[in-house]
């Protein structure tokens, strides 16, 4: 009667079993936002960067000095190997007092800035780039600021390192115009 009885419950569990891989399983439906569009895989569009920058001047028969820099860029992207914007920042120099003809400690840099990845993001967490600022300094003058880093985190939306070279001008005590040239670190987020 036992062995009856155990045939018959697992006659059932067969059954009911089989029959489970038959059922009509209702699926989540696509959602029905219209004009949606994810825009972090978007190769073309706008982008922003908030930077920081920290250096020093790197001059051999002059006094040097230090910097601070915070500067926001905006801009279009083109594809992910050109990208071109406009920016703006505010710069703090450190121990300026025996270099700058000023005592004002702060800035703004104001530039054109063209940037681009060396090679695609698509299948990369992080990627090599490079970033050019070229523009003017409030109440000193030129300057051009080139720099080559890392980017990683995406194809928009990018923690950012560099090392970064600057050539700027300005007056100094004798008020001659003169250059000097930095070296500096830089981190950022781009999206």
């Amino acid at each position: 009667m036992e062995k009856y009885l155990s045939l018959i419950i697992l006659a059932f569990m067969i059954c009911f079993v089989s029959n489970a891989q038959y059922r009509n399983v209702k699926l989540p439906e696509a959602p029905k936002q219209t004009g949606y569009k994810n825009y972090n895989f978007e190769n073309a569009g706008f982008w922003y960067a908030l930077e920081a920058e920290s250096g020093s001047s790197v001059m051999e028969q002059k006094k040097n000095m230090q910097y601070a820099n915070l500067t926001f860029t905006g801009g279009y992207r083109l594809n992910e190997y050109l990208r071109f914007g406009a920016g703006l920042g505010i710069r703090y120099y450190i121990n300026n007092a025996e270099v700058r003809n000023t005592d004002n400690d702060f800035v703004f840099p104001i530039f054109a800035n063209l940037r681009g990845n060396f090679i695609s993001a698509y299948d990369r967490d992080g990627v090599p780039f490079w970033s050019i600022n070229a523009g003017t300094i409030t109440k000193e003058g030129l300057f051009a600021s080139p720099s080559v880093g890392y980017s990683f985190g995406g194809l928009r939306n990018n923690f950012q390192i560099a090392i970064s070279y600057t050539v700027s001008q300005f007056k100094n005590y004798n008020e001659e115009n003169t250059t000097y040239s930095y070296l500096g670190l830089k981190i950022g987020y781009e999206f």
